[in-house]
């Protein structure tokens, strides 16, 4: 562990550097989508803020123009006013609002008749006149106009007809006696006399005098103004009598037609006390307060509006032709300053769409620049403990190996001087040449496997296939075990007889030869016990090598073929290399070695060659 300490430091250092770098990258990252989505969102509000602008500048500019029409309509019912607004000291005087007199009585009717057909005893009892109250003059002059009008009398009649006009010049009768009055006069004067043009249009539209003098109006105007005066019934027979008067005297009425039928405006809710401009009943009128107690207004088609604000935003270019504005939807009153302008900007859409795009990409670059920085640094640590592992099972390796072949070379060596000093004949030296021969060979296979494992390793072993007998190569194995101390040895087969193999000989010898010597090796039982089998199928040939060994920890099952990888058990000795030259030898055929089973009782390994080495069938068991 010391070892990689350097290290570690080196990479923490290092690695924490990189992360304080990438979360500074992160950071302006961050910041520059933050700007990118405030510059779209400002340009948005821009354009927000001019649409609304141009829309209050046309409402208004349109109010400035219907401000004449609305002073007209105001003073003469005759003018339409069906858009325009006006409210003076909380009373609604444009749209026009009026309502009848309740009732189905109509005393101007009956008043019209009794005048145009009764005589006088006959009015006089049905109105109950006071002779000088000012209506009984009038019905008086009247009366006498009528007498000179049968009586074909001209200047009767002119005179009669000077006194009421200025009867009614000095005094002004209720519009429900005057209204009824004139009409009956104006209808004898057509029916008994030619009148002056002049007169009949001053007395049916233009009205009497000149301002400042008294001005009395006419009576299309009159019944207009007077409407809520009289009941629906007797509104209705008055207007038709002044428009048939009209239409015989020649008297423009058309517009005086169109107001007569025109149904009442509803009251318009105002808001309460003066205010700032604001678009009233879900945006169908625009409303000024012009003084503390006088409010101007327009009824007003908003899309119209919007639609000629967008145009010209088009024309100028601020708005491409997928843009648009519109208006979120409006309450009974909204005040203009917090009217709200929607600007729908496909193309600022897909703008912050891209800047969230870039944000992603960018974010997941760090970030995987942050976790590839941390696997780099793993692996570094893991190889540089792979390294430092490597380095310091080769000093091992070394150490074995250079304590195996001390041992058996102190023997030798031991051995051989002790022959030298004494003679052949003493009987207590008589098994010393059989241990010198059993120490060479542990010496000469420690050698040949360090061999076998370098040339395996750097792949300079090629193997040159012959015909083998698997049966052949046990035997010979087997039958040199005793010159490796190992005795007491019992092999059974199965399947093995007649196996023969396209294989490298010696490779194959190596690979049986050192699982053969790992099973008597790490072996505490008497015999020991070796079960060698060959299966063939459609795939190849499976072979099992069992023993009745200690066994292998199942931790070690992914390590035991690993280079210089040793396991733990009786007589633990060796370089480690034997299993991974198996491996190696069976990989060099195009095999796979695995283990099988292992436990206690023992360990079996599983051997798979391929189909292309088989060469003869496999023999069963007699």
């Amino acid at each position: 562990m010391r070892r990689l300490l350097p290290t570690i430091a080196v990479l923490g250092v290092g690695l924490l550097l990189l992360l304080w770098g990438l979360a500074r990258l992160e950071g302006i990252i961050v910041e520059e989508r933050h700007e990118t989505k405030a510059r779209l969102i400002q340009a948005r509000q821009t354009l927000a803020q001019y649409a609304r602008r141009a829309l209050l500048g046309e409402l208004a500019s349109a109010l400035r123009d219907a401000e004449p029409d609305m002073a007209r309509a105001a003073e003469d019912p005759l003018i339409p006013a069906q858009n325009l607004l006006l409210v003076d000291r909380a009373l609604q005087v444009l749209p026009r609002h009026f309502a009848f007199k309740l009732g189905d009585d109509s005393p101007g009717r009956e008043l019209y008749l009794a005048l145009r057909t009764g005589d006088d005893e006959e009015l006089e009892a049905a109105l109950d006149l006071d002779p000088d109250a000012p209506w009984a003059q009038r019905l008086a002059l009247q009366q006498s106009a009528r007498s000179a009008l049968r009586a074909g009398d001209d200047d009767g009649v002119r005179r009669a007809v000077r006194d009421i006009l200025d009867h009614r010049a000095r005094w002004v009768l209720p519009s429900t006696n005057d209204i009824p009055a004139t009409l009956a006069l104006l209808d004898d004067l057509l029916e008994y006399a030619t009148p002056h043009e002049q007169l009949l249009s001053q007395l049916l539209r233009d009205g009497m005098g000149r301002p400042p003098a008294v001005r009395r109006e006419g009576l299309q105007r009159q019944l207009l103004s007077h409407r809520d005066r009289f009941t629906e019934a007797d509104f209705r027979f008055l207007a038709t009598r002044v428009q048939m008067l009209s239409e015989r005297a020649g008297i423009p009425s058309a517009d005086f037609e169109a107001e007569a039928i025109a149904e009442a405006k509803r009251r318009i809710v105002m808001p309460a006390g003066p205010g700032a401009p604001a678009l009233l009943d879900a945006g169908r009128w625009y409303v000024e307060s012009r003084q503390p107690t006088r409010t101007i207004g327009l009824a007003v088609s908003l899309s119209a509006y919007l639609d000629a604000v967008q145009q010209e935003m088009r024309d100028r270019g601020l708005l491409a032709e997928s843009d648009g504005i519109a208006l979120p939807s409006l309450g009974p009153m909204i005040a203009l300053s917090d009217l709200e302008v929607v600007v729908t900007a496909p193309r600022l859409d897909e703008a912050t769409e891209a800047a969230d795009h870039r944000f992603s990409l960018k974010t997941t670059f760090v970030a995987l620049t942050a976790g590839l920085a941390l696997i780099i640094a793993m692996l570094a640590i893991v190889l540089q403990r792979r390294s430092a592992r490597f380095v310091e099972l080769k000093s091992d390796f070394v150490a074995a190996v250079s304590h195996e072949l001390r041992t058996p070379l102190a023997s030798i060596r031991l051995m051989a001087e002790t022959l030298e000093r004494r003679t052949q004949g003493i009987a207590r030296v008589k098994d010393y040449p059989t241990r010198i021969v059993r120490e060479a060979d542990e010496l000469a296979f420690l050698v040949e496997n360090i061999l076998s494992f370098n040339r395996l390793d750097k792949g300079r072993w090629t193997p040159r296939r012959t015909d083998v007998d698997i049966s052949e190569v046990l035997d010979e194995i087997v039958e040199n075990l005793p010159s490796y101390g190992f005795s007491d040895v019992e092999l059974h087969t199965d399947g093995i007889d007649g196996l023969t193999l396209s294989a490298d000989r010696e490779l194959l010898k190596l690979m049986l030869r050192n699982l053969i010597k790992n099973a008597c090796t790490y072996n505490e039982r008497k015999p020991i016990v070796l079960r060698i089998a060959a299966k063939r199928d459609g795939r190849g040939v499976t072979m099992t090598v069992a023993d009745n060994g200690v066994g292998i920890e199942p931790e070690l099952y992914g390590r035991v073929f690993d280079d210089f990888e040793r396991g733990a058990g009786v007589r633990a000795r060796g370089s480690g290399l034997g299993l991974s030259i198996c491996r190696k030898s069976v990989e060099a055929h195009g095999g796979r070695i695995t283990i099988a089973t292992s436990g206690p009782e023992g360990t079996t390994f599983e051997i798979r060659f391929p189909a292309t080495m088989v060469l003869a069938d496999v023999s069963q068991p007699s």
